[in-house]
């Protein structure tokens, strides 16, 4: 579960402008900061980390660069999905394994049965003129509520809250996203380091239910 955990938010965010269809761009990039509380062989458990990351629908590839904190333990882990080849490289400690991945490319759109719930917030502005637009959705996937957030100017992620069950344990999730920007500033992001020239693909790599974008179909979620 830890390995899991510490990439929580990398396919969380799937927002766009159309409120019918709603996306975001192929390729984006940003920072995002997110808390997650649930259970571990049944001992709850906080993880707090910071994500940078390159998000590259085109290529069906996704790069991250995780630091953070689970239960006051310090931790530090690069991970290179390269979805074509179907293969994770996970590094840390300069030391690189891979294992196959079992997930396919997360879709980039919000499930039809989201809804629209509100727009527009000052958020702490000094006045309405200085106004940063939001969009909100609420849904849910099975057992776990959603509630997110999105950049009107850039149709880019901007929050998300999550609670609910999973595997019959208490799951929450808060992640905020700043600093983002279209497109893929270097690709050399995507090319595994010279420490994963010899990994070879070891078991499996199953993506977390609760991640959003992993679990959402172009439809109705799935009961």
């Amino acid at each position: 579960m830890f390995k899991a955990a510490v990439i929580l938010v990398l396919l969380s965010f799937s927002v766009n402008g159309d409120i019918y269809d709603i996306c975001t761009p192929f390729q984006w990039e940003g920072l995002q900061f997110v808390v997650t509380g649930t259970e571990e062989a049944g001992r709850p458990t906080t993880i707090q980390n910071t994500i940078q990351f390159s998000f590259d629908a085109n290529n069906s590839r996704i790069a991250a660069s995780t630091s953070g904190f689970q239960d006051g333990h310090q931790f530090q882990k690069d991970f290179l999905f390269l979805y074509q080849q179907k293969t994770v490289y996970v590094i840390e400690e300069e030391r690189c394994h891979a294992e196959y991945l079992v997930n396919d490319f997360p879709p980039h759109c919000l499930p039809s049965n989201f809804n629209w719930t509100w727009w527009r917030t000052w958020y702490g502005f000094p006045k309405m003129g200085d106004q940063l637009w939001l969009f909100g959705y609420d849904g849910h996937v099975n057992d776990l509520n959603y509630h997110v957030q999105l950049f009107l100017e850039f149709l880019t992620p901007a929050s998300q809250q999550i609670f609910g069950t999973y595997n019959n344990e208490t799951v929450f999730q808060t992640s905020e996203i700043v600093n983002t920007t279209r497109g893929i500033k270097n690709p050399d992001v995507f090319t595994p380091p010279s420490s994963c020239k010899t990994a070879k693909p070891q078991g499996t790599y199953k993506t977390p239910v609760y991640l959003l974008g992993a679990t959402f179909p172009r439809g109705p979620a799935v009961p």
